[in-house]
C-alpha cells in the first residue's frame, strides 16, 4: 500500500472516527490489534474481507481509496438495521462508560474463579498448607515430597513477598510435575 496515513484515515473515516476500543468492539478483535492498524500495520487480508463486510465499504476503496466506497448498491442498505446497529452501539459505549469497577461482567458468571492466594494466606499462614488448598482447588494432590526453597524465611516476607513465593512454587511444581509425564 502507497501511503499508510491514507489508509489510517480511510479506517477511521468508515466507523465515524470512533475510539479504538469501539472499532475494536464492532470488527471483534483486541483493541491493541486495532491501536496497530492506526500505527500503520496493514491488517490480514480476512480482517480487511471482514473490516469491508461489516461496514459494507468496497474492498477496493478499503485498500486504495478508489473508485466508489460502498460496496454494491448503497440504496441496498437497510436504514433501520443502521439505526439499531447504531443505537445498540451508543448504548454499549455509554453502559461501559458508566460501568463500577467491581461490576462483574455478564460474560464471566459461567467462568471458574481462580485460586485466591492472598485469602489462603491470611487464613493458613502456612506456605505448604496453601500450596495444598491450592492442588486440592484445582482437583489435584500436592505430592508430600515437595521441599521448598521458595519458602525459607516466609516469617519475615511481606505479604507481596509470600504471595509471589506461593506463585513461584506453584509455576516450578506445575512445571516439574509436567515434564515427569
Amino acid at each position: 500500500m502507497a501511503n499508510d496515513k491514507a489508509f489510517q484515515e480511510r479506517l477511521g473515516k468508515i466507523f465515524d472516527h470512533r475510539s479504538m476500543a469501539d472499532i475494536a468492539r464492532r470488527i471483534g478483535l483486541p483493541h491493541a490489534t486495532v491501536r496497530n492498524y492506526f500505527g500503520g500495520r496493514l491488517p490480514a487480508p480476512e480482517v480487511l474481507i471482514k473490516i469491508a463486510e461489516v461496514t459494507n465499504v468496497s474492498l477496493n476503496w478499503l485498500l486504495t481509496g478508489k473508485g466508489e466506497m460502498y460496496a454494491g448498491d448503497p440504496k441496498g442498505l437497510d436504514i433501520g438495521l443502521v439505526i439499531d446497529a447504531r443505537i445498540a452501539e451508543i448504548v454499549d459505549r455509554k453502559l461501559a462508560e458508566r460501568l463500577e469497577p467491581d461490576v462483574q461482567q455478564l460474560g464471566t458468571i459461567d467462568e471458574p474463579q481462580p485460586f485466591d492466594v492472598a485469602s489462603a494466606i491470611d487464613k493458613f499462614d502456612d506456605p505448604q498448607r496453601v500450596m495444598a488448598e491450592w492442588f486440592k482447588f484445582e482437583g489435584r494432590k500436592y505430592p508430600k515430597d515437595f521441599g521448598v526453597v521458595f519458602f525459607q524465611g516466609w516469617e519475615s516476607f511481606s505479604e507481596d513477598e509470600r504471595i509471589d513465593a506461593i506463585h513461584d512454587a506453584k509455576k516450578v511444581l506445575d512445571r516439574t510435575l509436567r515434564n515427569k509425564r
